[in-house]
């Protein structure tokens, strides 16, 4: 028989499931302006990155009000100026007492209202230059973006959709759980939150997500619970549709044995296994054991880290029985 040094160690129950990718929500791209559509500037179902214009409507009249507002801020920046020359005099005249305090107080009256229009000529200029730059319409995200909505030629009006974006970074894992795999993680100290995505390929994602969704309630008609994670998704590689596998923490075991589940047999008292003490006698140890993970049985308690268990050559074996190692002590498998 052979024996291996059993010790403490930490392993996480990892479950894999079934999944599918998803868009974190459709982007509307509407105009906010009206006129006749000009020019479209995409390529339809290309990626377009966030402030790249997407479509050009008729901008003359809106170039014709941006002139007319800075004209009119002009006006009132000159006003502005001649207000404070006139209340600069009128105050060096009444000084000398030259004219009445009435006179004064017409001054700069005159001065506050110059001051009043220039702010409200600014206003408008600056209005007017942001309503001509809606005539360029620009991507609110970067996302794949959709078939036209409206063709070029056509008058659109303020909140006529030209086009649909679906933004891709980051990107939504949606999958269930079995309910009993759902009460595992329930039931932990604190589940980890990581989990990874392998692709139709087989390929491991570069990329962890993160949960950030657990349904409230189980599907009585599947016995399953919602999920959502989040997937940094920077290259684009991921698109939404995509069917995929996401491997998914379910609990921690903290300060267990993995011993290789051929050496535990059934005694009168449940699993077990045997145990070489000082005077190469075999021990019955019955055992306490978790899931088989990755080919190892966990065992919740039973051992003790540096006893040597027998792993094969076990079944001729009984409790207190002389036990003869013949091909030596191995490491835990």
């Amino acid at each position: 028989m052979s024996v291996a040094i059993v010790e403490l160690t930490d392993t996480v129950q990892v479950g894999t499931y079934a999944a599918r990718l998803r868009s974190t929500g459709e982007v509307e791209v509407r105009a906010q302006v009206g006129g006749i559509l000009e020019q479209r500037l995409y390529t339809e179902g290309a990626l377009v990155e966030k402030g790249d214009t997407l479509f050009q409507i008729d901008p003359e009249a809106y170039r014709l009000a941006l002139r007319r507002a800075k004209a009119e801020l002009d006006e009132a920046k000159a006003n502005r100026i001649q207000a404070e020359r006139d209340l600069h005099r009128i105050k060096a005249l009444f000084a000398r007492k030259i004219v009445s305090e009435d006179d004064m107080d017409t001054a700069d009256s005159a001065m506050q209202v110059t001051e009043a229009q220039l702010k409200r000529a600014q206003s408008a200029a600056d209005d007017a230059g942001r309503i001509l730059g809606y005539s360029r319409v620009e991507a609110p995200v970067t996302g794949i973006s959709r078939l036209e909505a409206v063709a070029e030629g056509n008058l659109v009006q303020p909140g006529t959709l030209l086009t649909t974006l679906v933004p891709l970074d980051p990107i939504e894992l949606h999958f269930t759980l079995p309910a009993k795999d759902a009460r595992l993680r329930r039931n932990a100290d604190s589940a980890p939150k990581t989990v990874s995505l392998i692709l139709e390929s087989g390929h491991i994602y570069e990329q962890k997500g993160q949960l950030d969704f657990t349904a409230s309630h189980i599907n009585p008609a599947t016995d399953t619970i919602g999920l959502r994670a989040i997937f940094p998704n920077p290259s684009g590689e991921l698109l939404p549709g995509q069917f995929a596998r996401v491997r998914i923490p379910l609990r921690t075991f903290h300060d267990v044995f993995l011993i290789d589940p051929k050496a535990v047999s059934e005694g009168s008292n449940g699993p077990q296994v045997f145990t070489i003490n000082g005077e190469n006698k075999a021990i019955a140890r019955p055992l306490e054991l978790g899931p088989i993970l990755n080919g190892s049985q966990v065992v919740l308690s039973g051992l003790q880290a540096g006893d040597q268990m027998v792993v094969n050559g076990q079944v001729a074996l009984r409790d207190d029985s002389s036990a003869a190692i013949i091909a030596g002590r191995e490491g835990q498998p």
